[in-house]
């Protein structure tokens, strides 16, 4: 069994490099990517689809479910960190260094917080997969992506990455007993190859 992950299409927000809202939404070129992975991926044998359900990963996952005639299941755990009141601001116009390991931003989470609750995601994830016999789909963010695979996976030496968590990146991980890393952050799917300014 493996499970696919995936990180949401591109947004206005990533582009300009500002922290989003949950309601952001995927700008022109995020559709032209859900499509495109959309097209990649109609065929591929999957049993369920699991995602985040926050507006953007909604977005990019409903040309895939259209094709397919399939509904996804809505998890919270999924979300992308929460930087609360910096939320909707540049990346320049926040003072303060958002990524650093005490930040707290008000009324947000604090990056134990984040860890902790990509742990209980995880948890979920490999639950759900347990409850399916075949391959599932998991829609996401960047930073949730990325906590799980430098902390719930096994990155097997000399792997490489296929692109920098680029938007709708796919890592494929074997769900055998050590939940193993078969390609990392799969961008093959895209016309444009292109790296997006913000992860958040």
């Amino acid at each position: 069994m493996a499970i696919y992950l995936v990180r949401h299409g591109e947004t206005d927000g990533n582009r300009n490099r500002v922290l989003q809202t949950p309601d952001t939404p995927l700008s022109t070129l995020g559709h032209q990517q859900a499509q495109e992975f959309a097209a990649a991926y109609k065929d591929v044998p999957l049993e369920a689809i699991l995602s985040s359900d926050y507006l953007r990963t909604k977005q990019t996952i409903e040309p895939l479910l259209r094709q397919r005639a399939q509904k996804a299941t809505y998890e919270s755990l999924l979300q992308e960190r929460s930087f609360g009141d910096i939320r909707g601001k540049a990346y320049d116009d926040v003072e303060d260094d958002f990524f650093a390991e005490g930040y707290a931003p008000p009324n947000g989470e604090t990056k134990q917080q984040f860890v902790n609750r990509v742990a209980k995601a995880w948890a979920f994830v490999v639950k759900f997969s347990e409850e399916h016999s075949g391959d599932i789909l998991v829609m996401t963010h960047g930073l949730v992506l990325r906590e799980i695979v430098n902390t719930h996976l096994n990155v097997k030496p000399g792997l490489s990455y296929l692109s920098d968590y680029q938007n709708t990146c796919v890592t494929k991980v074997d769900m055998s007993s050590e939940k193993t890393i078969l390609s990392l952050c799969d961008v093959s799917h895209l016309s444009t190859q292109t790296s997006s300014g913000g992860v958040v």
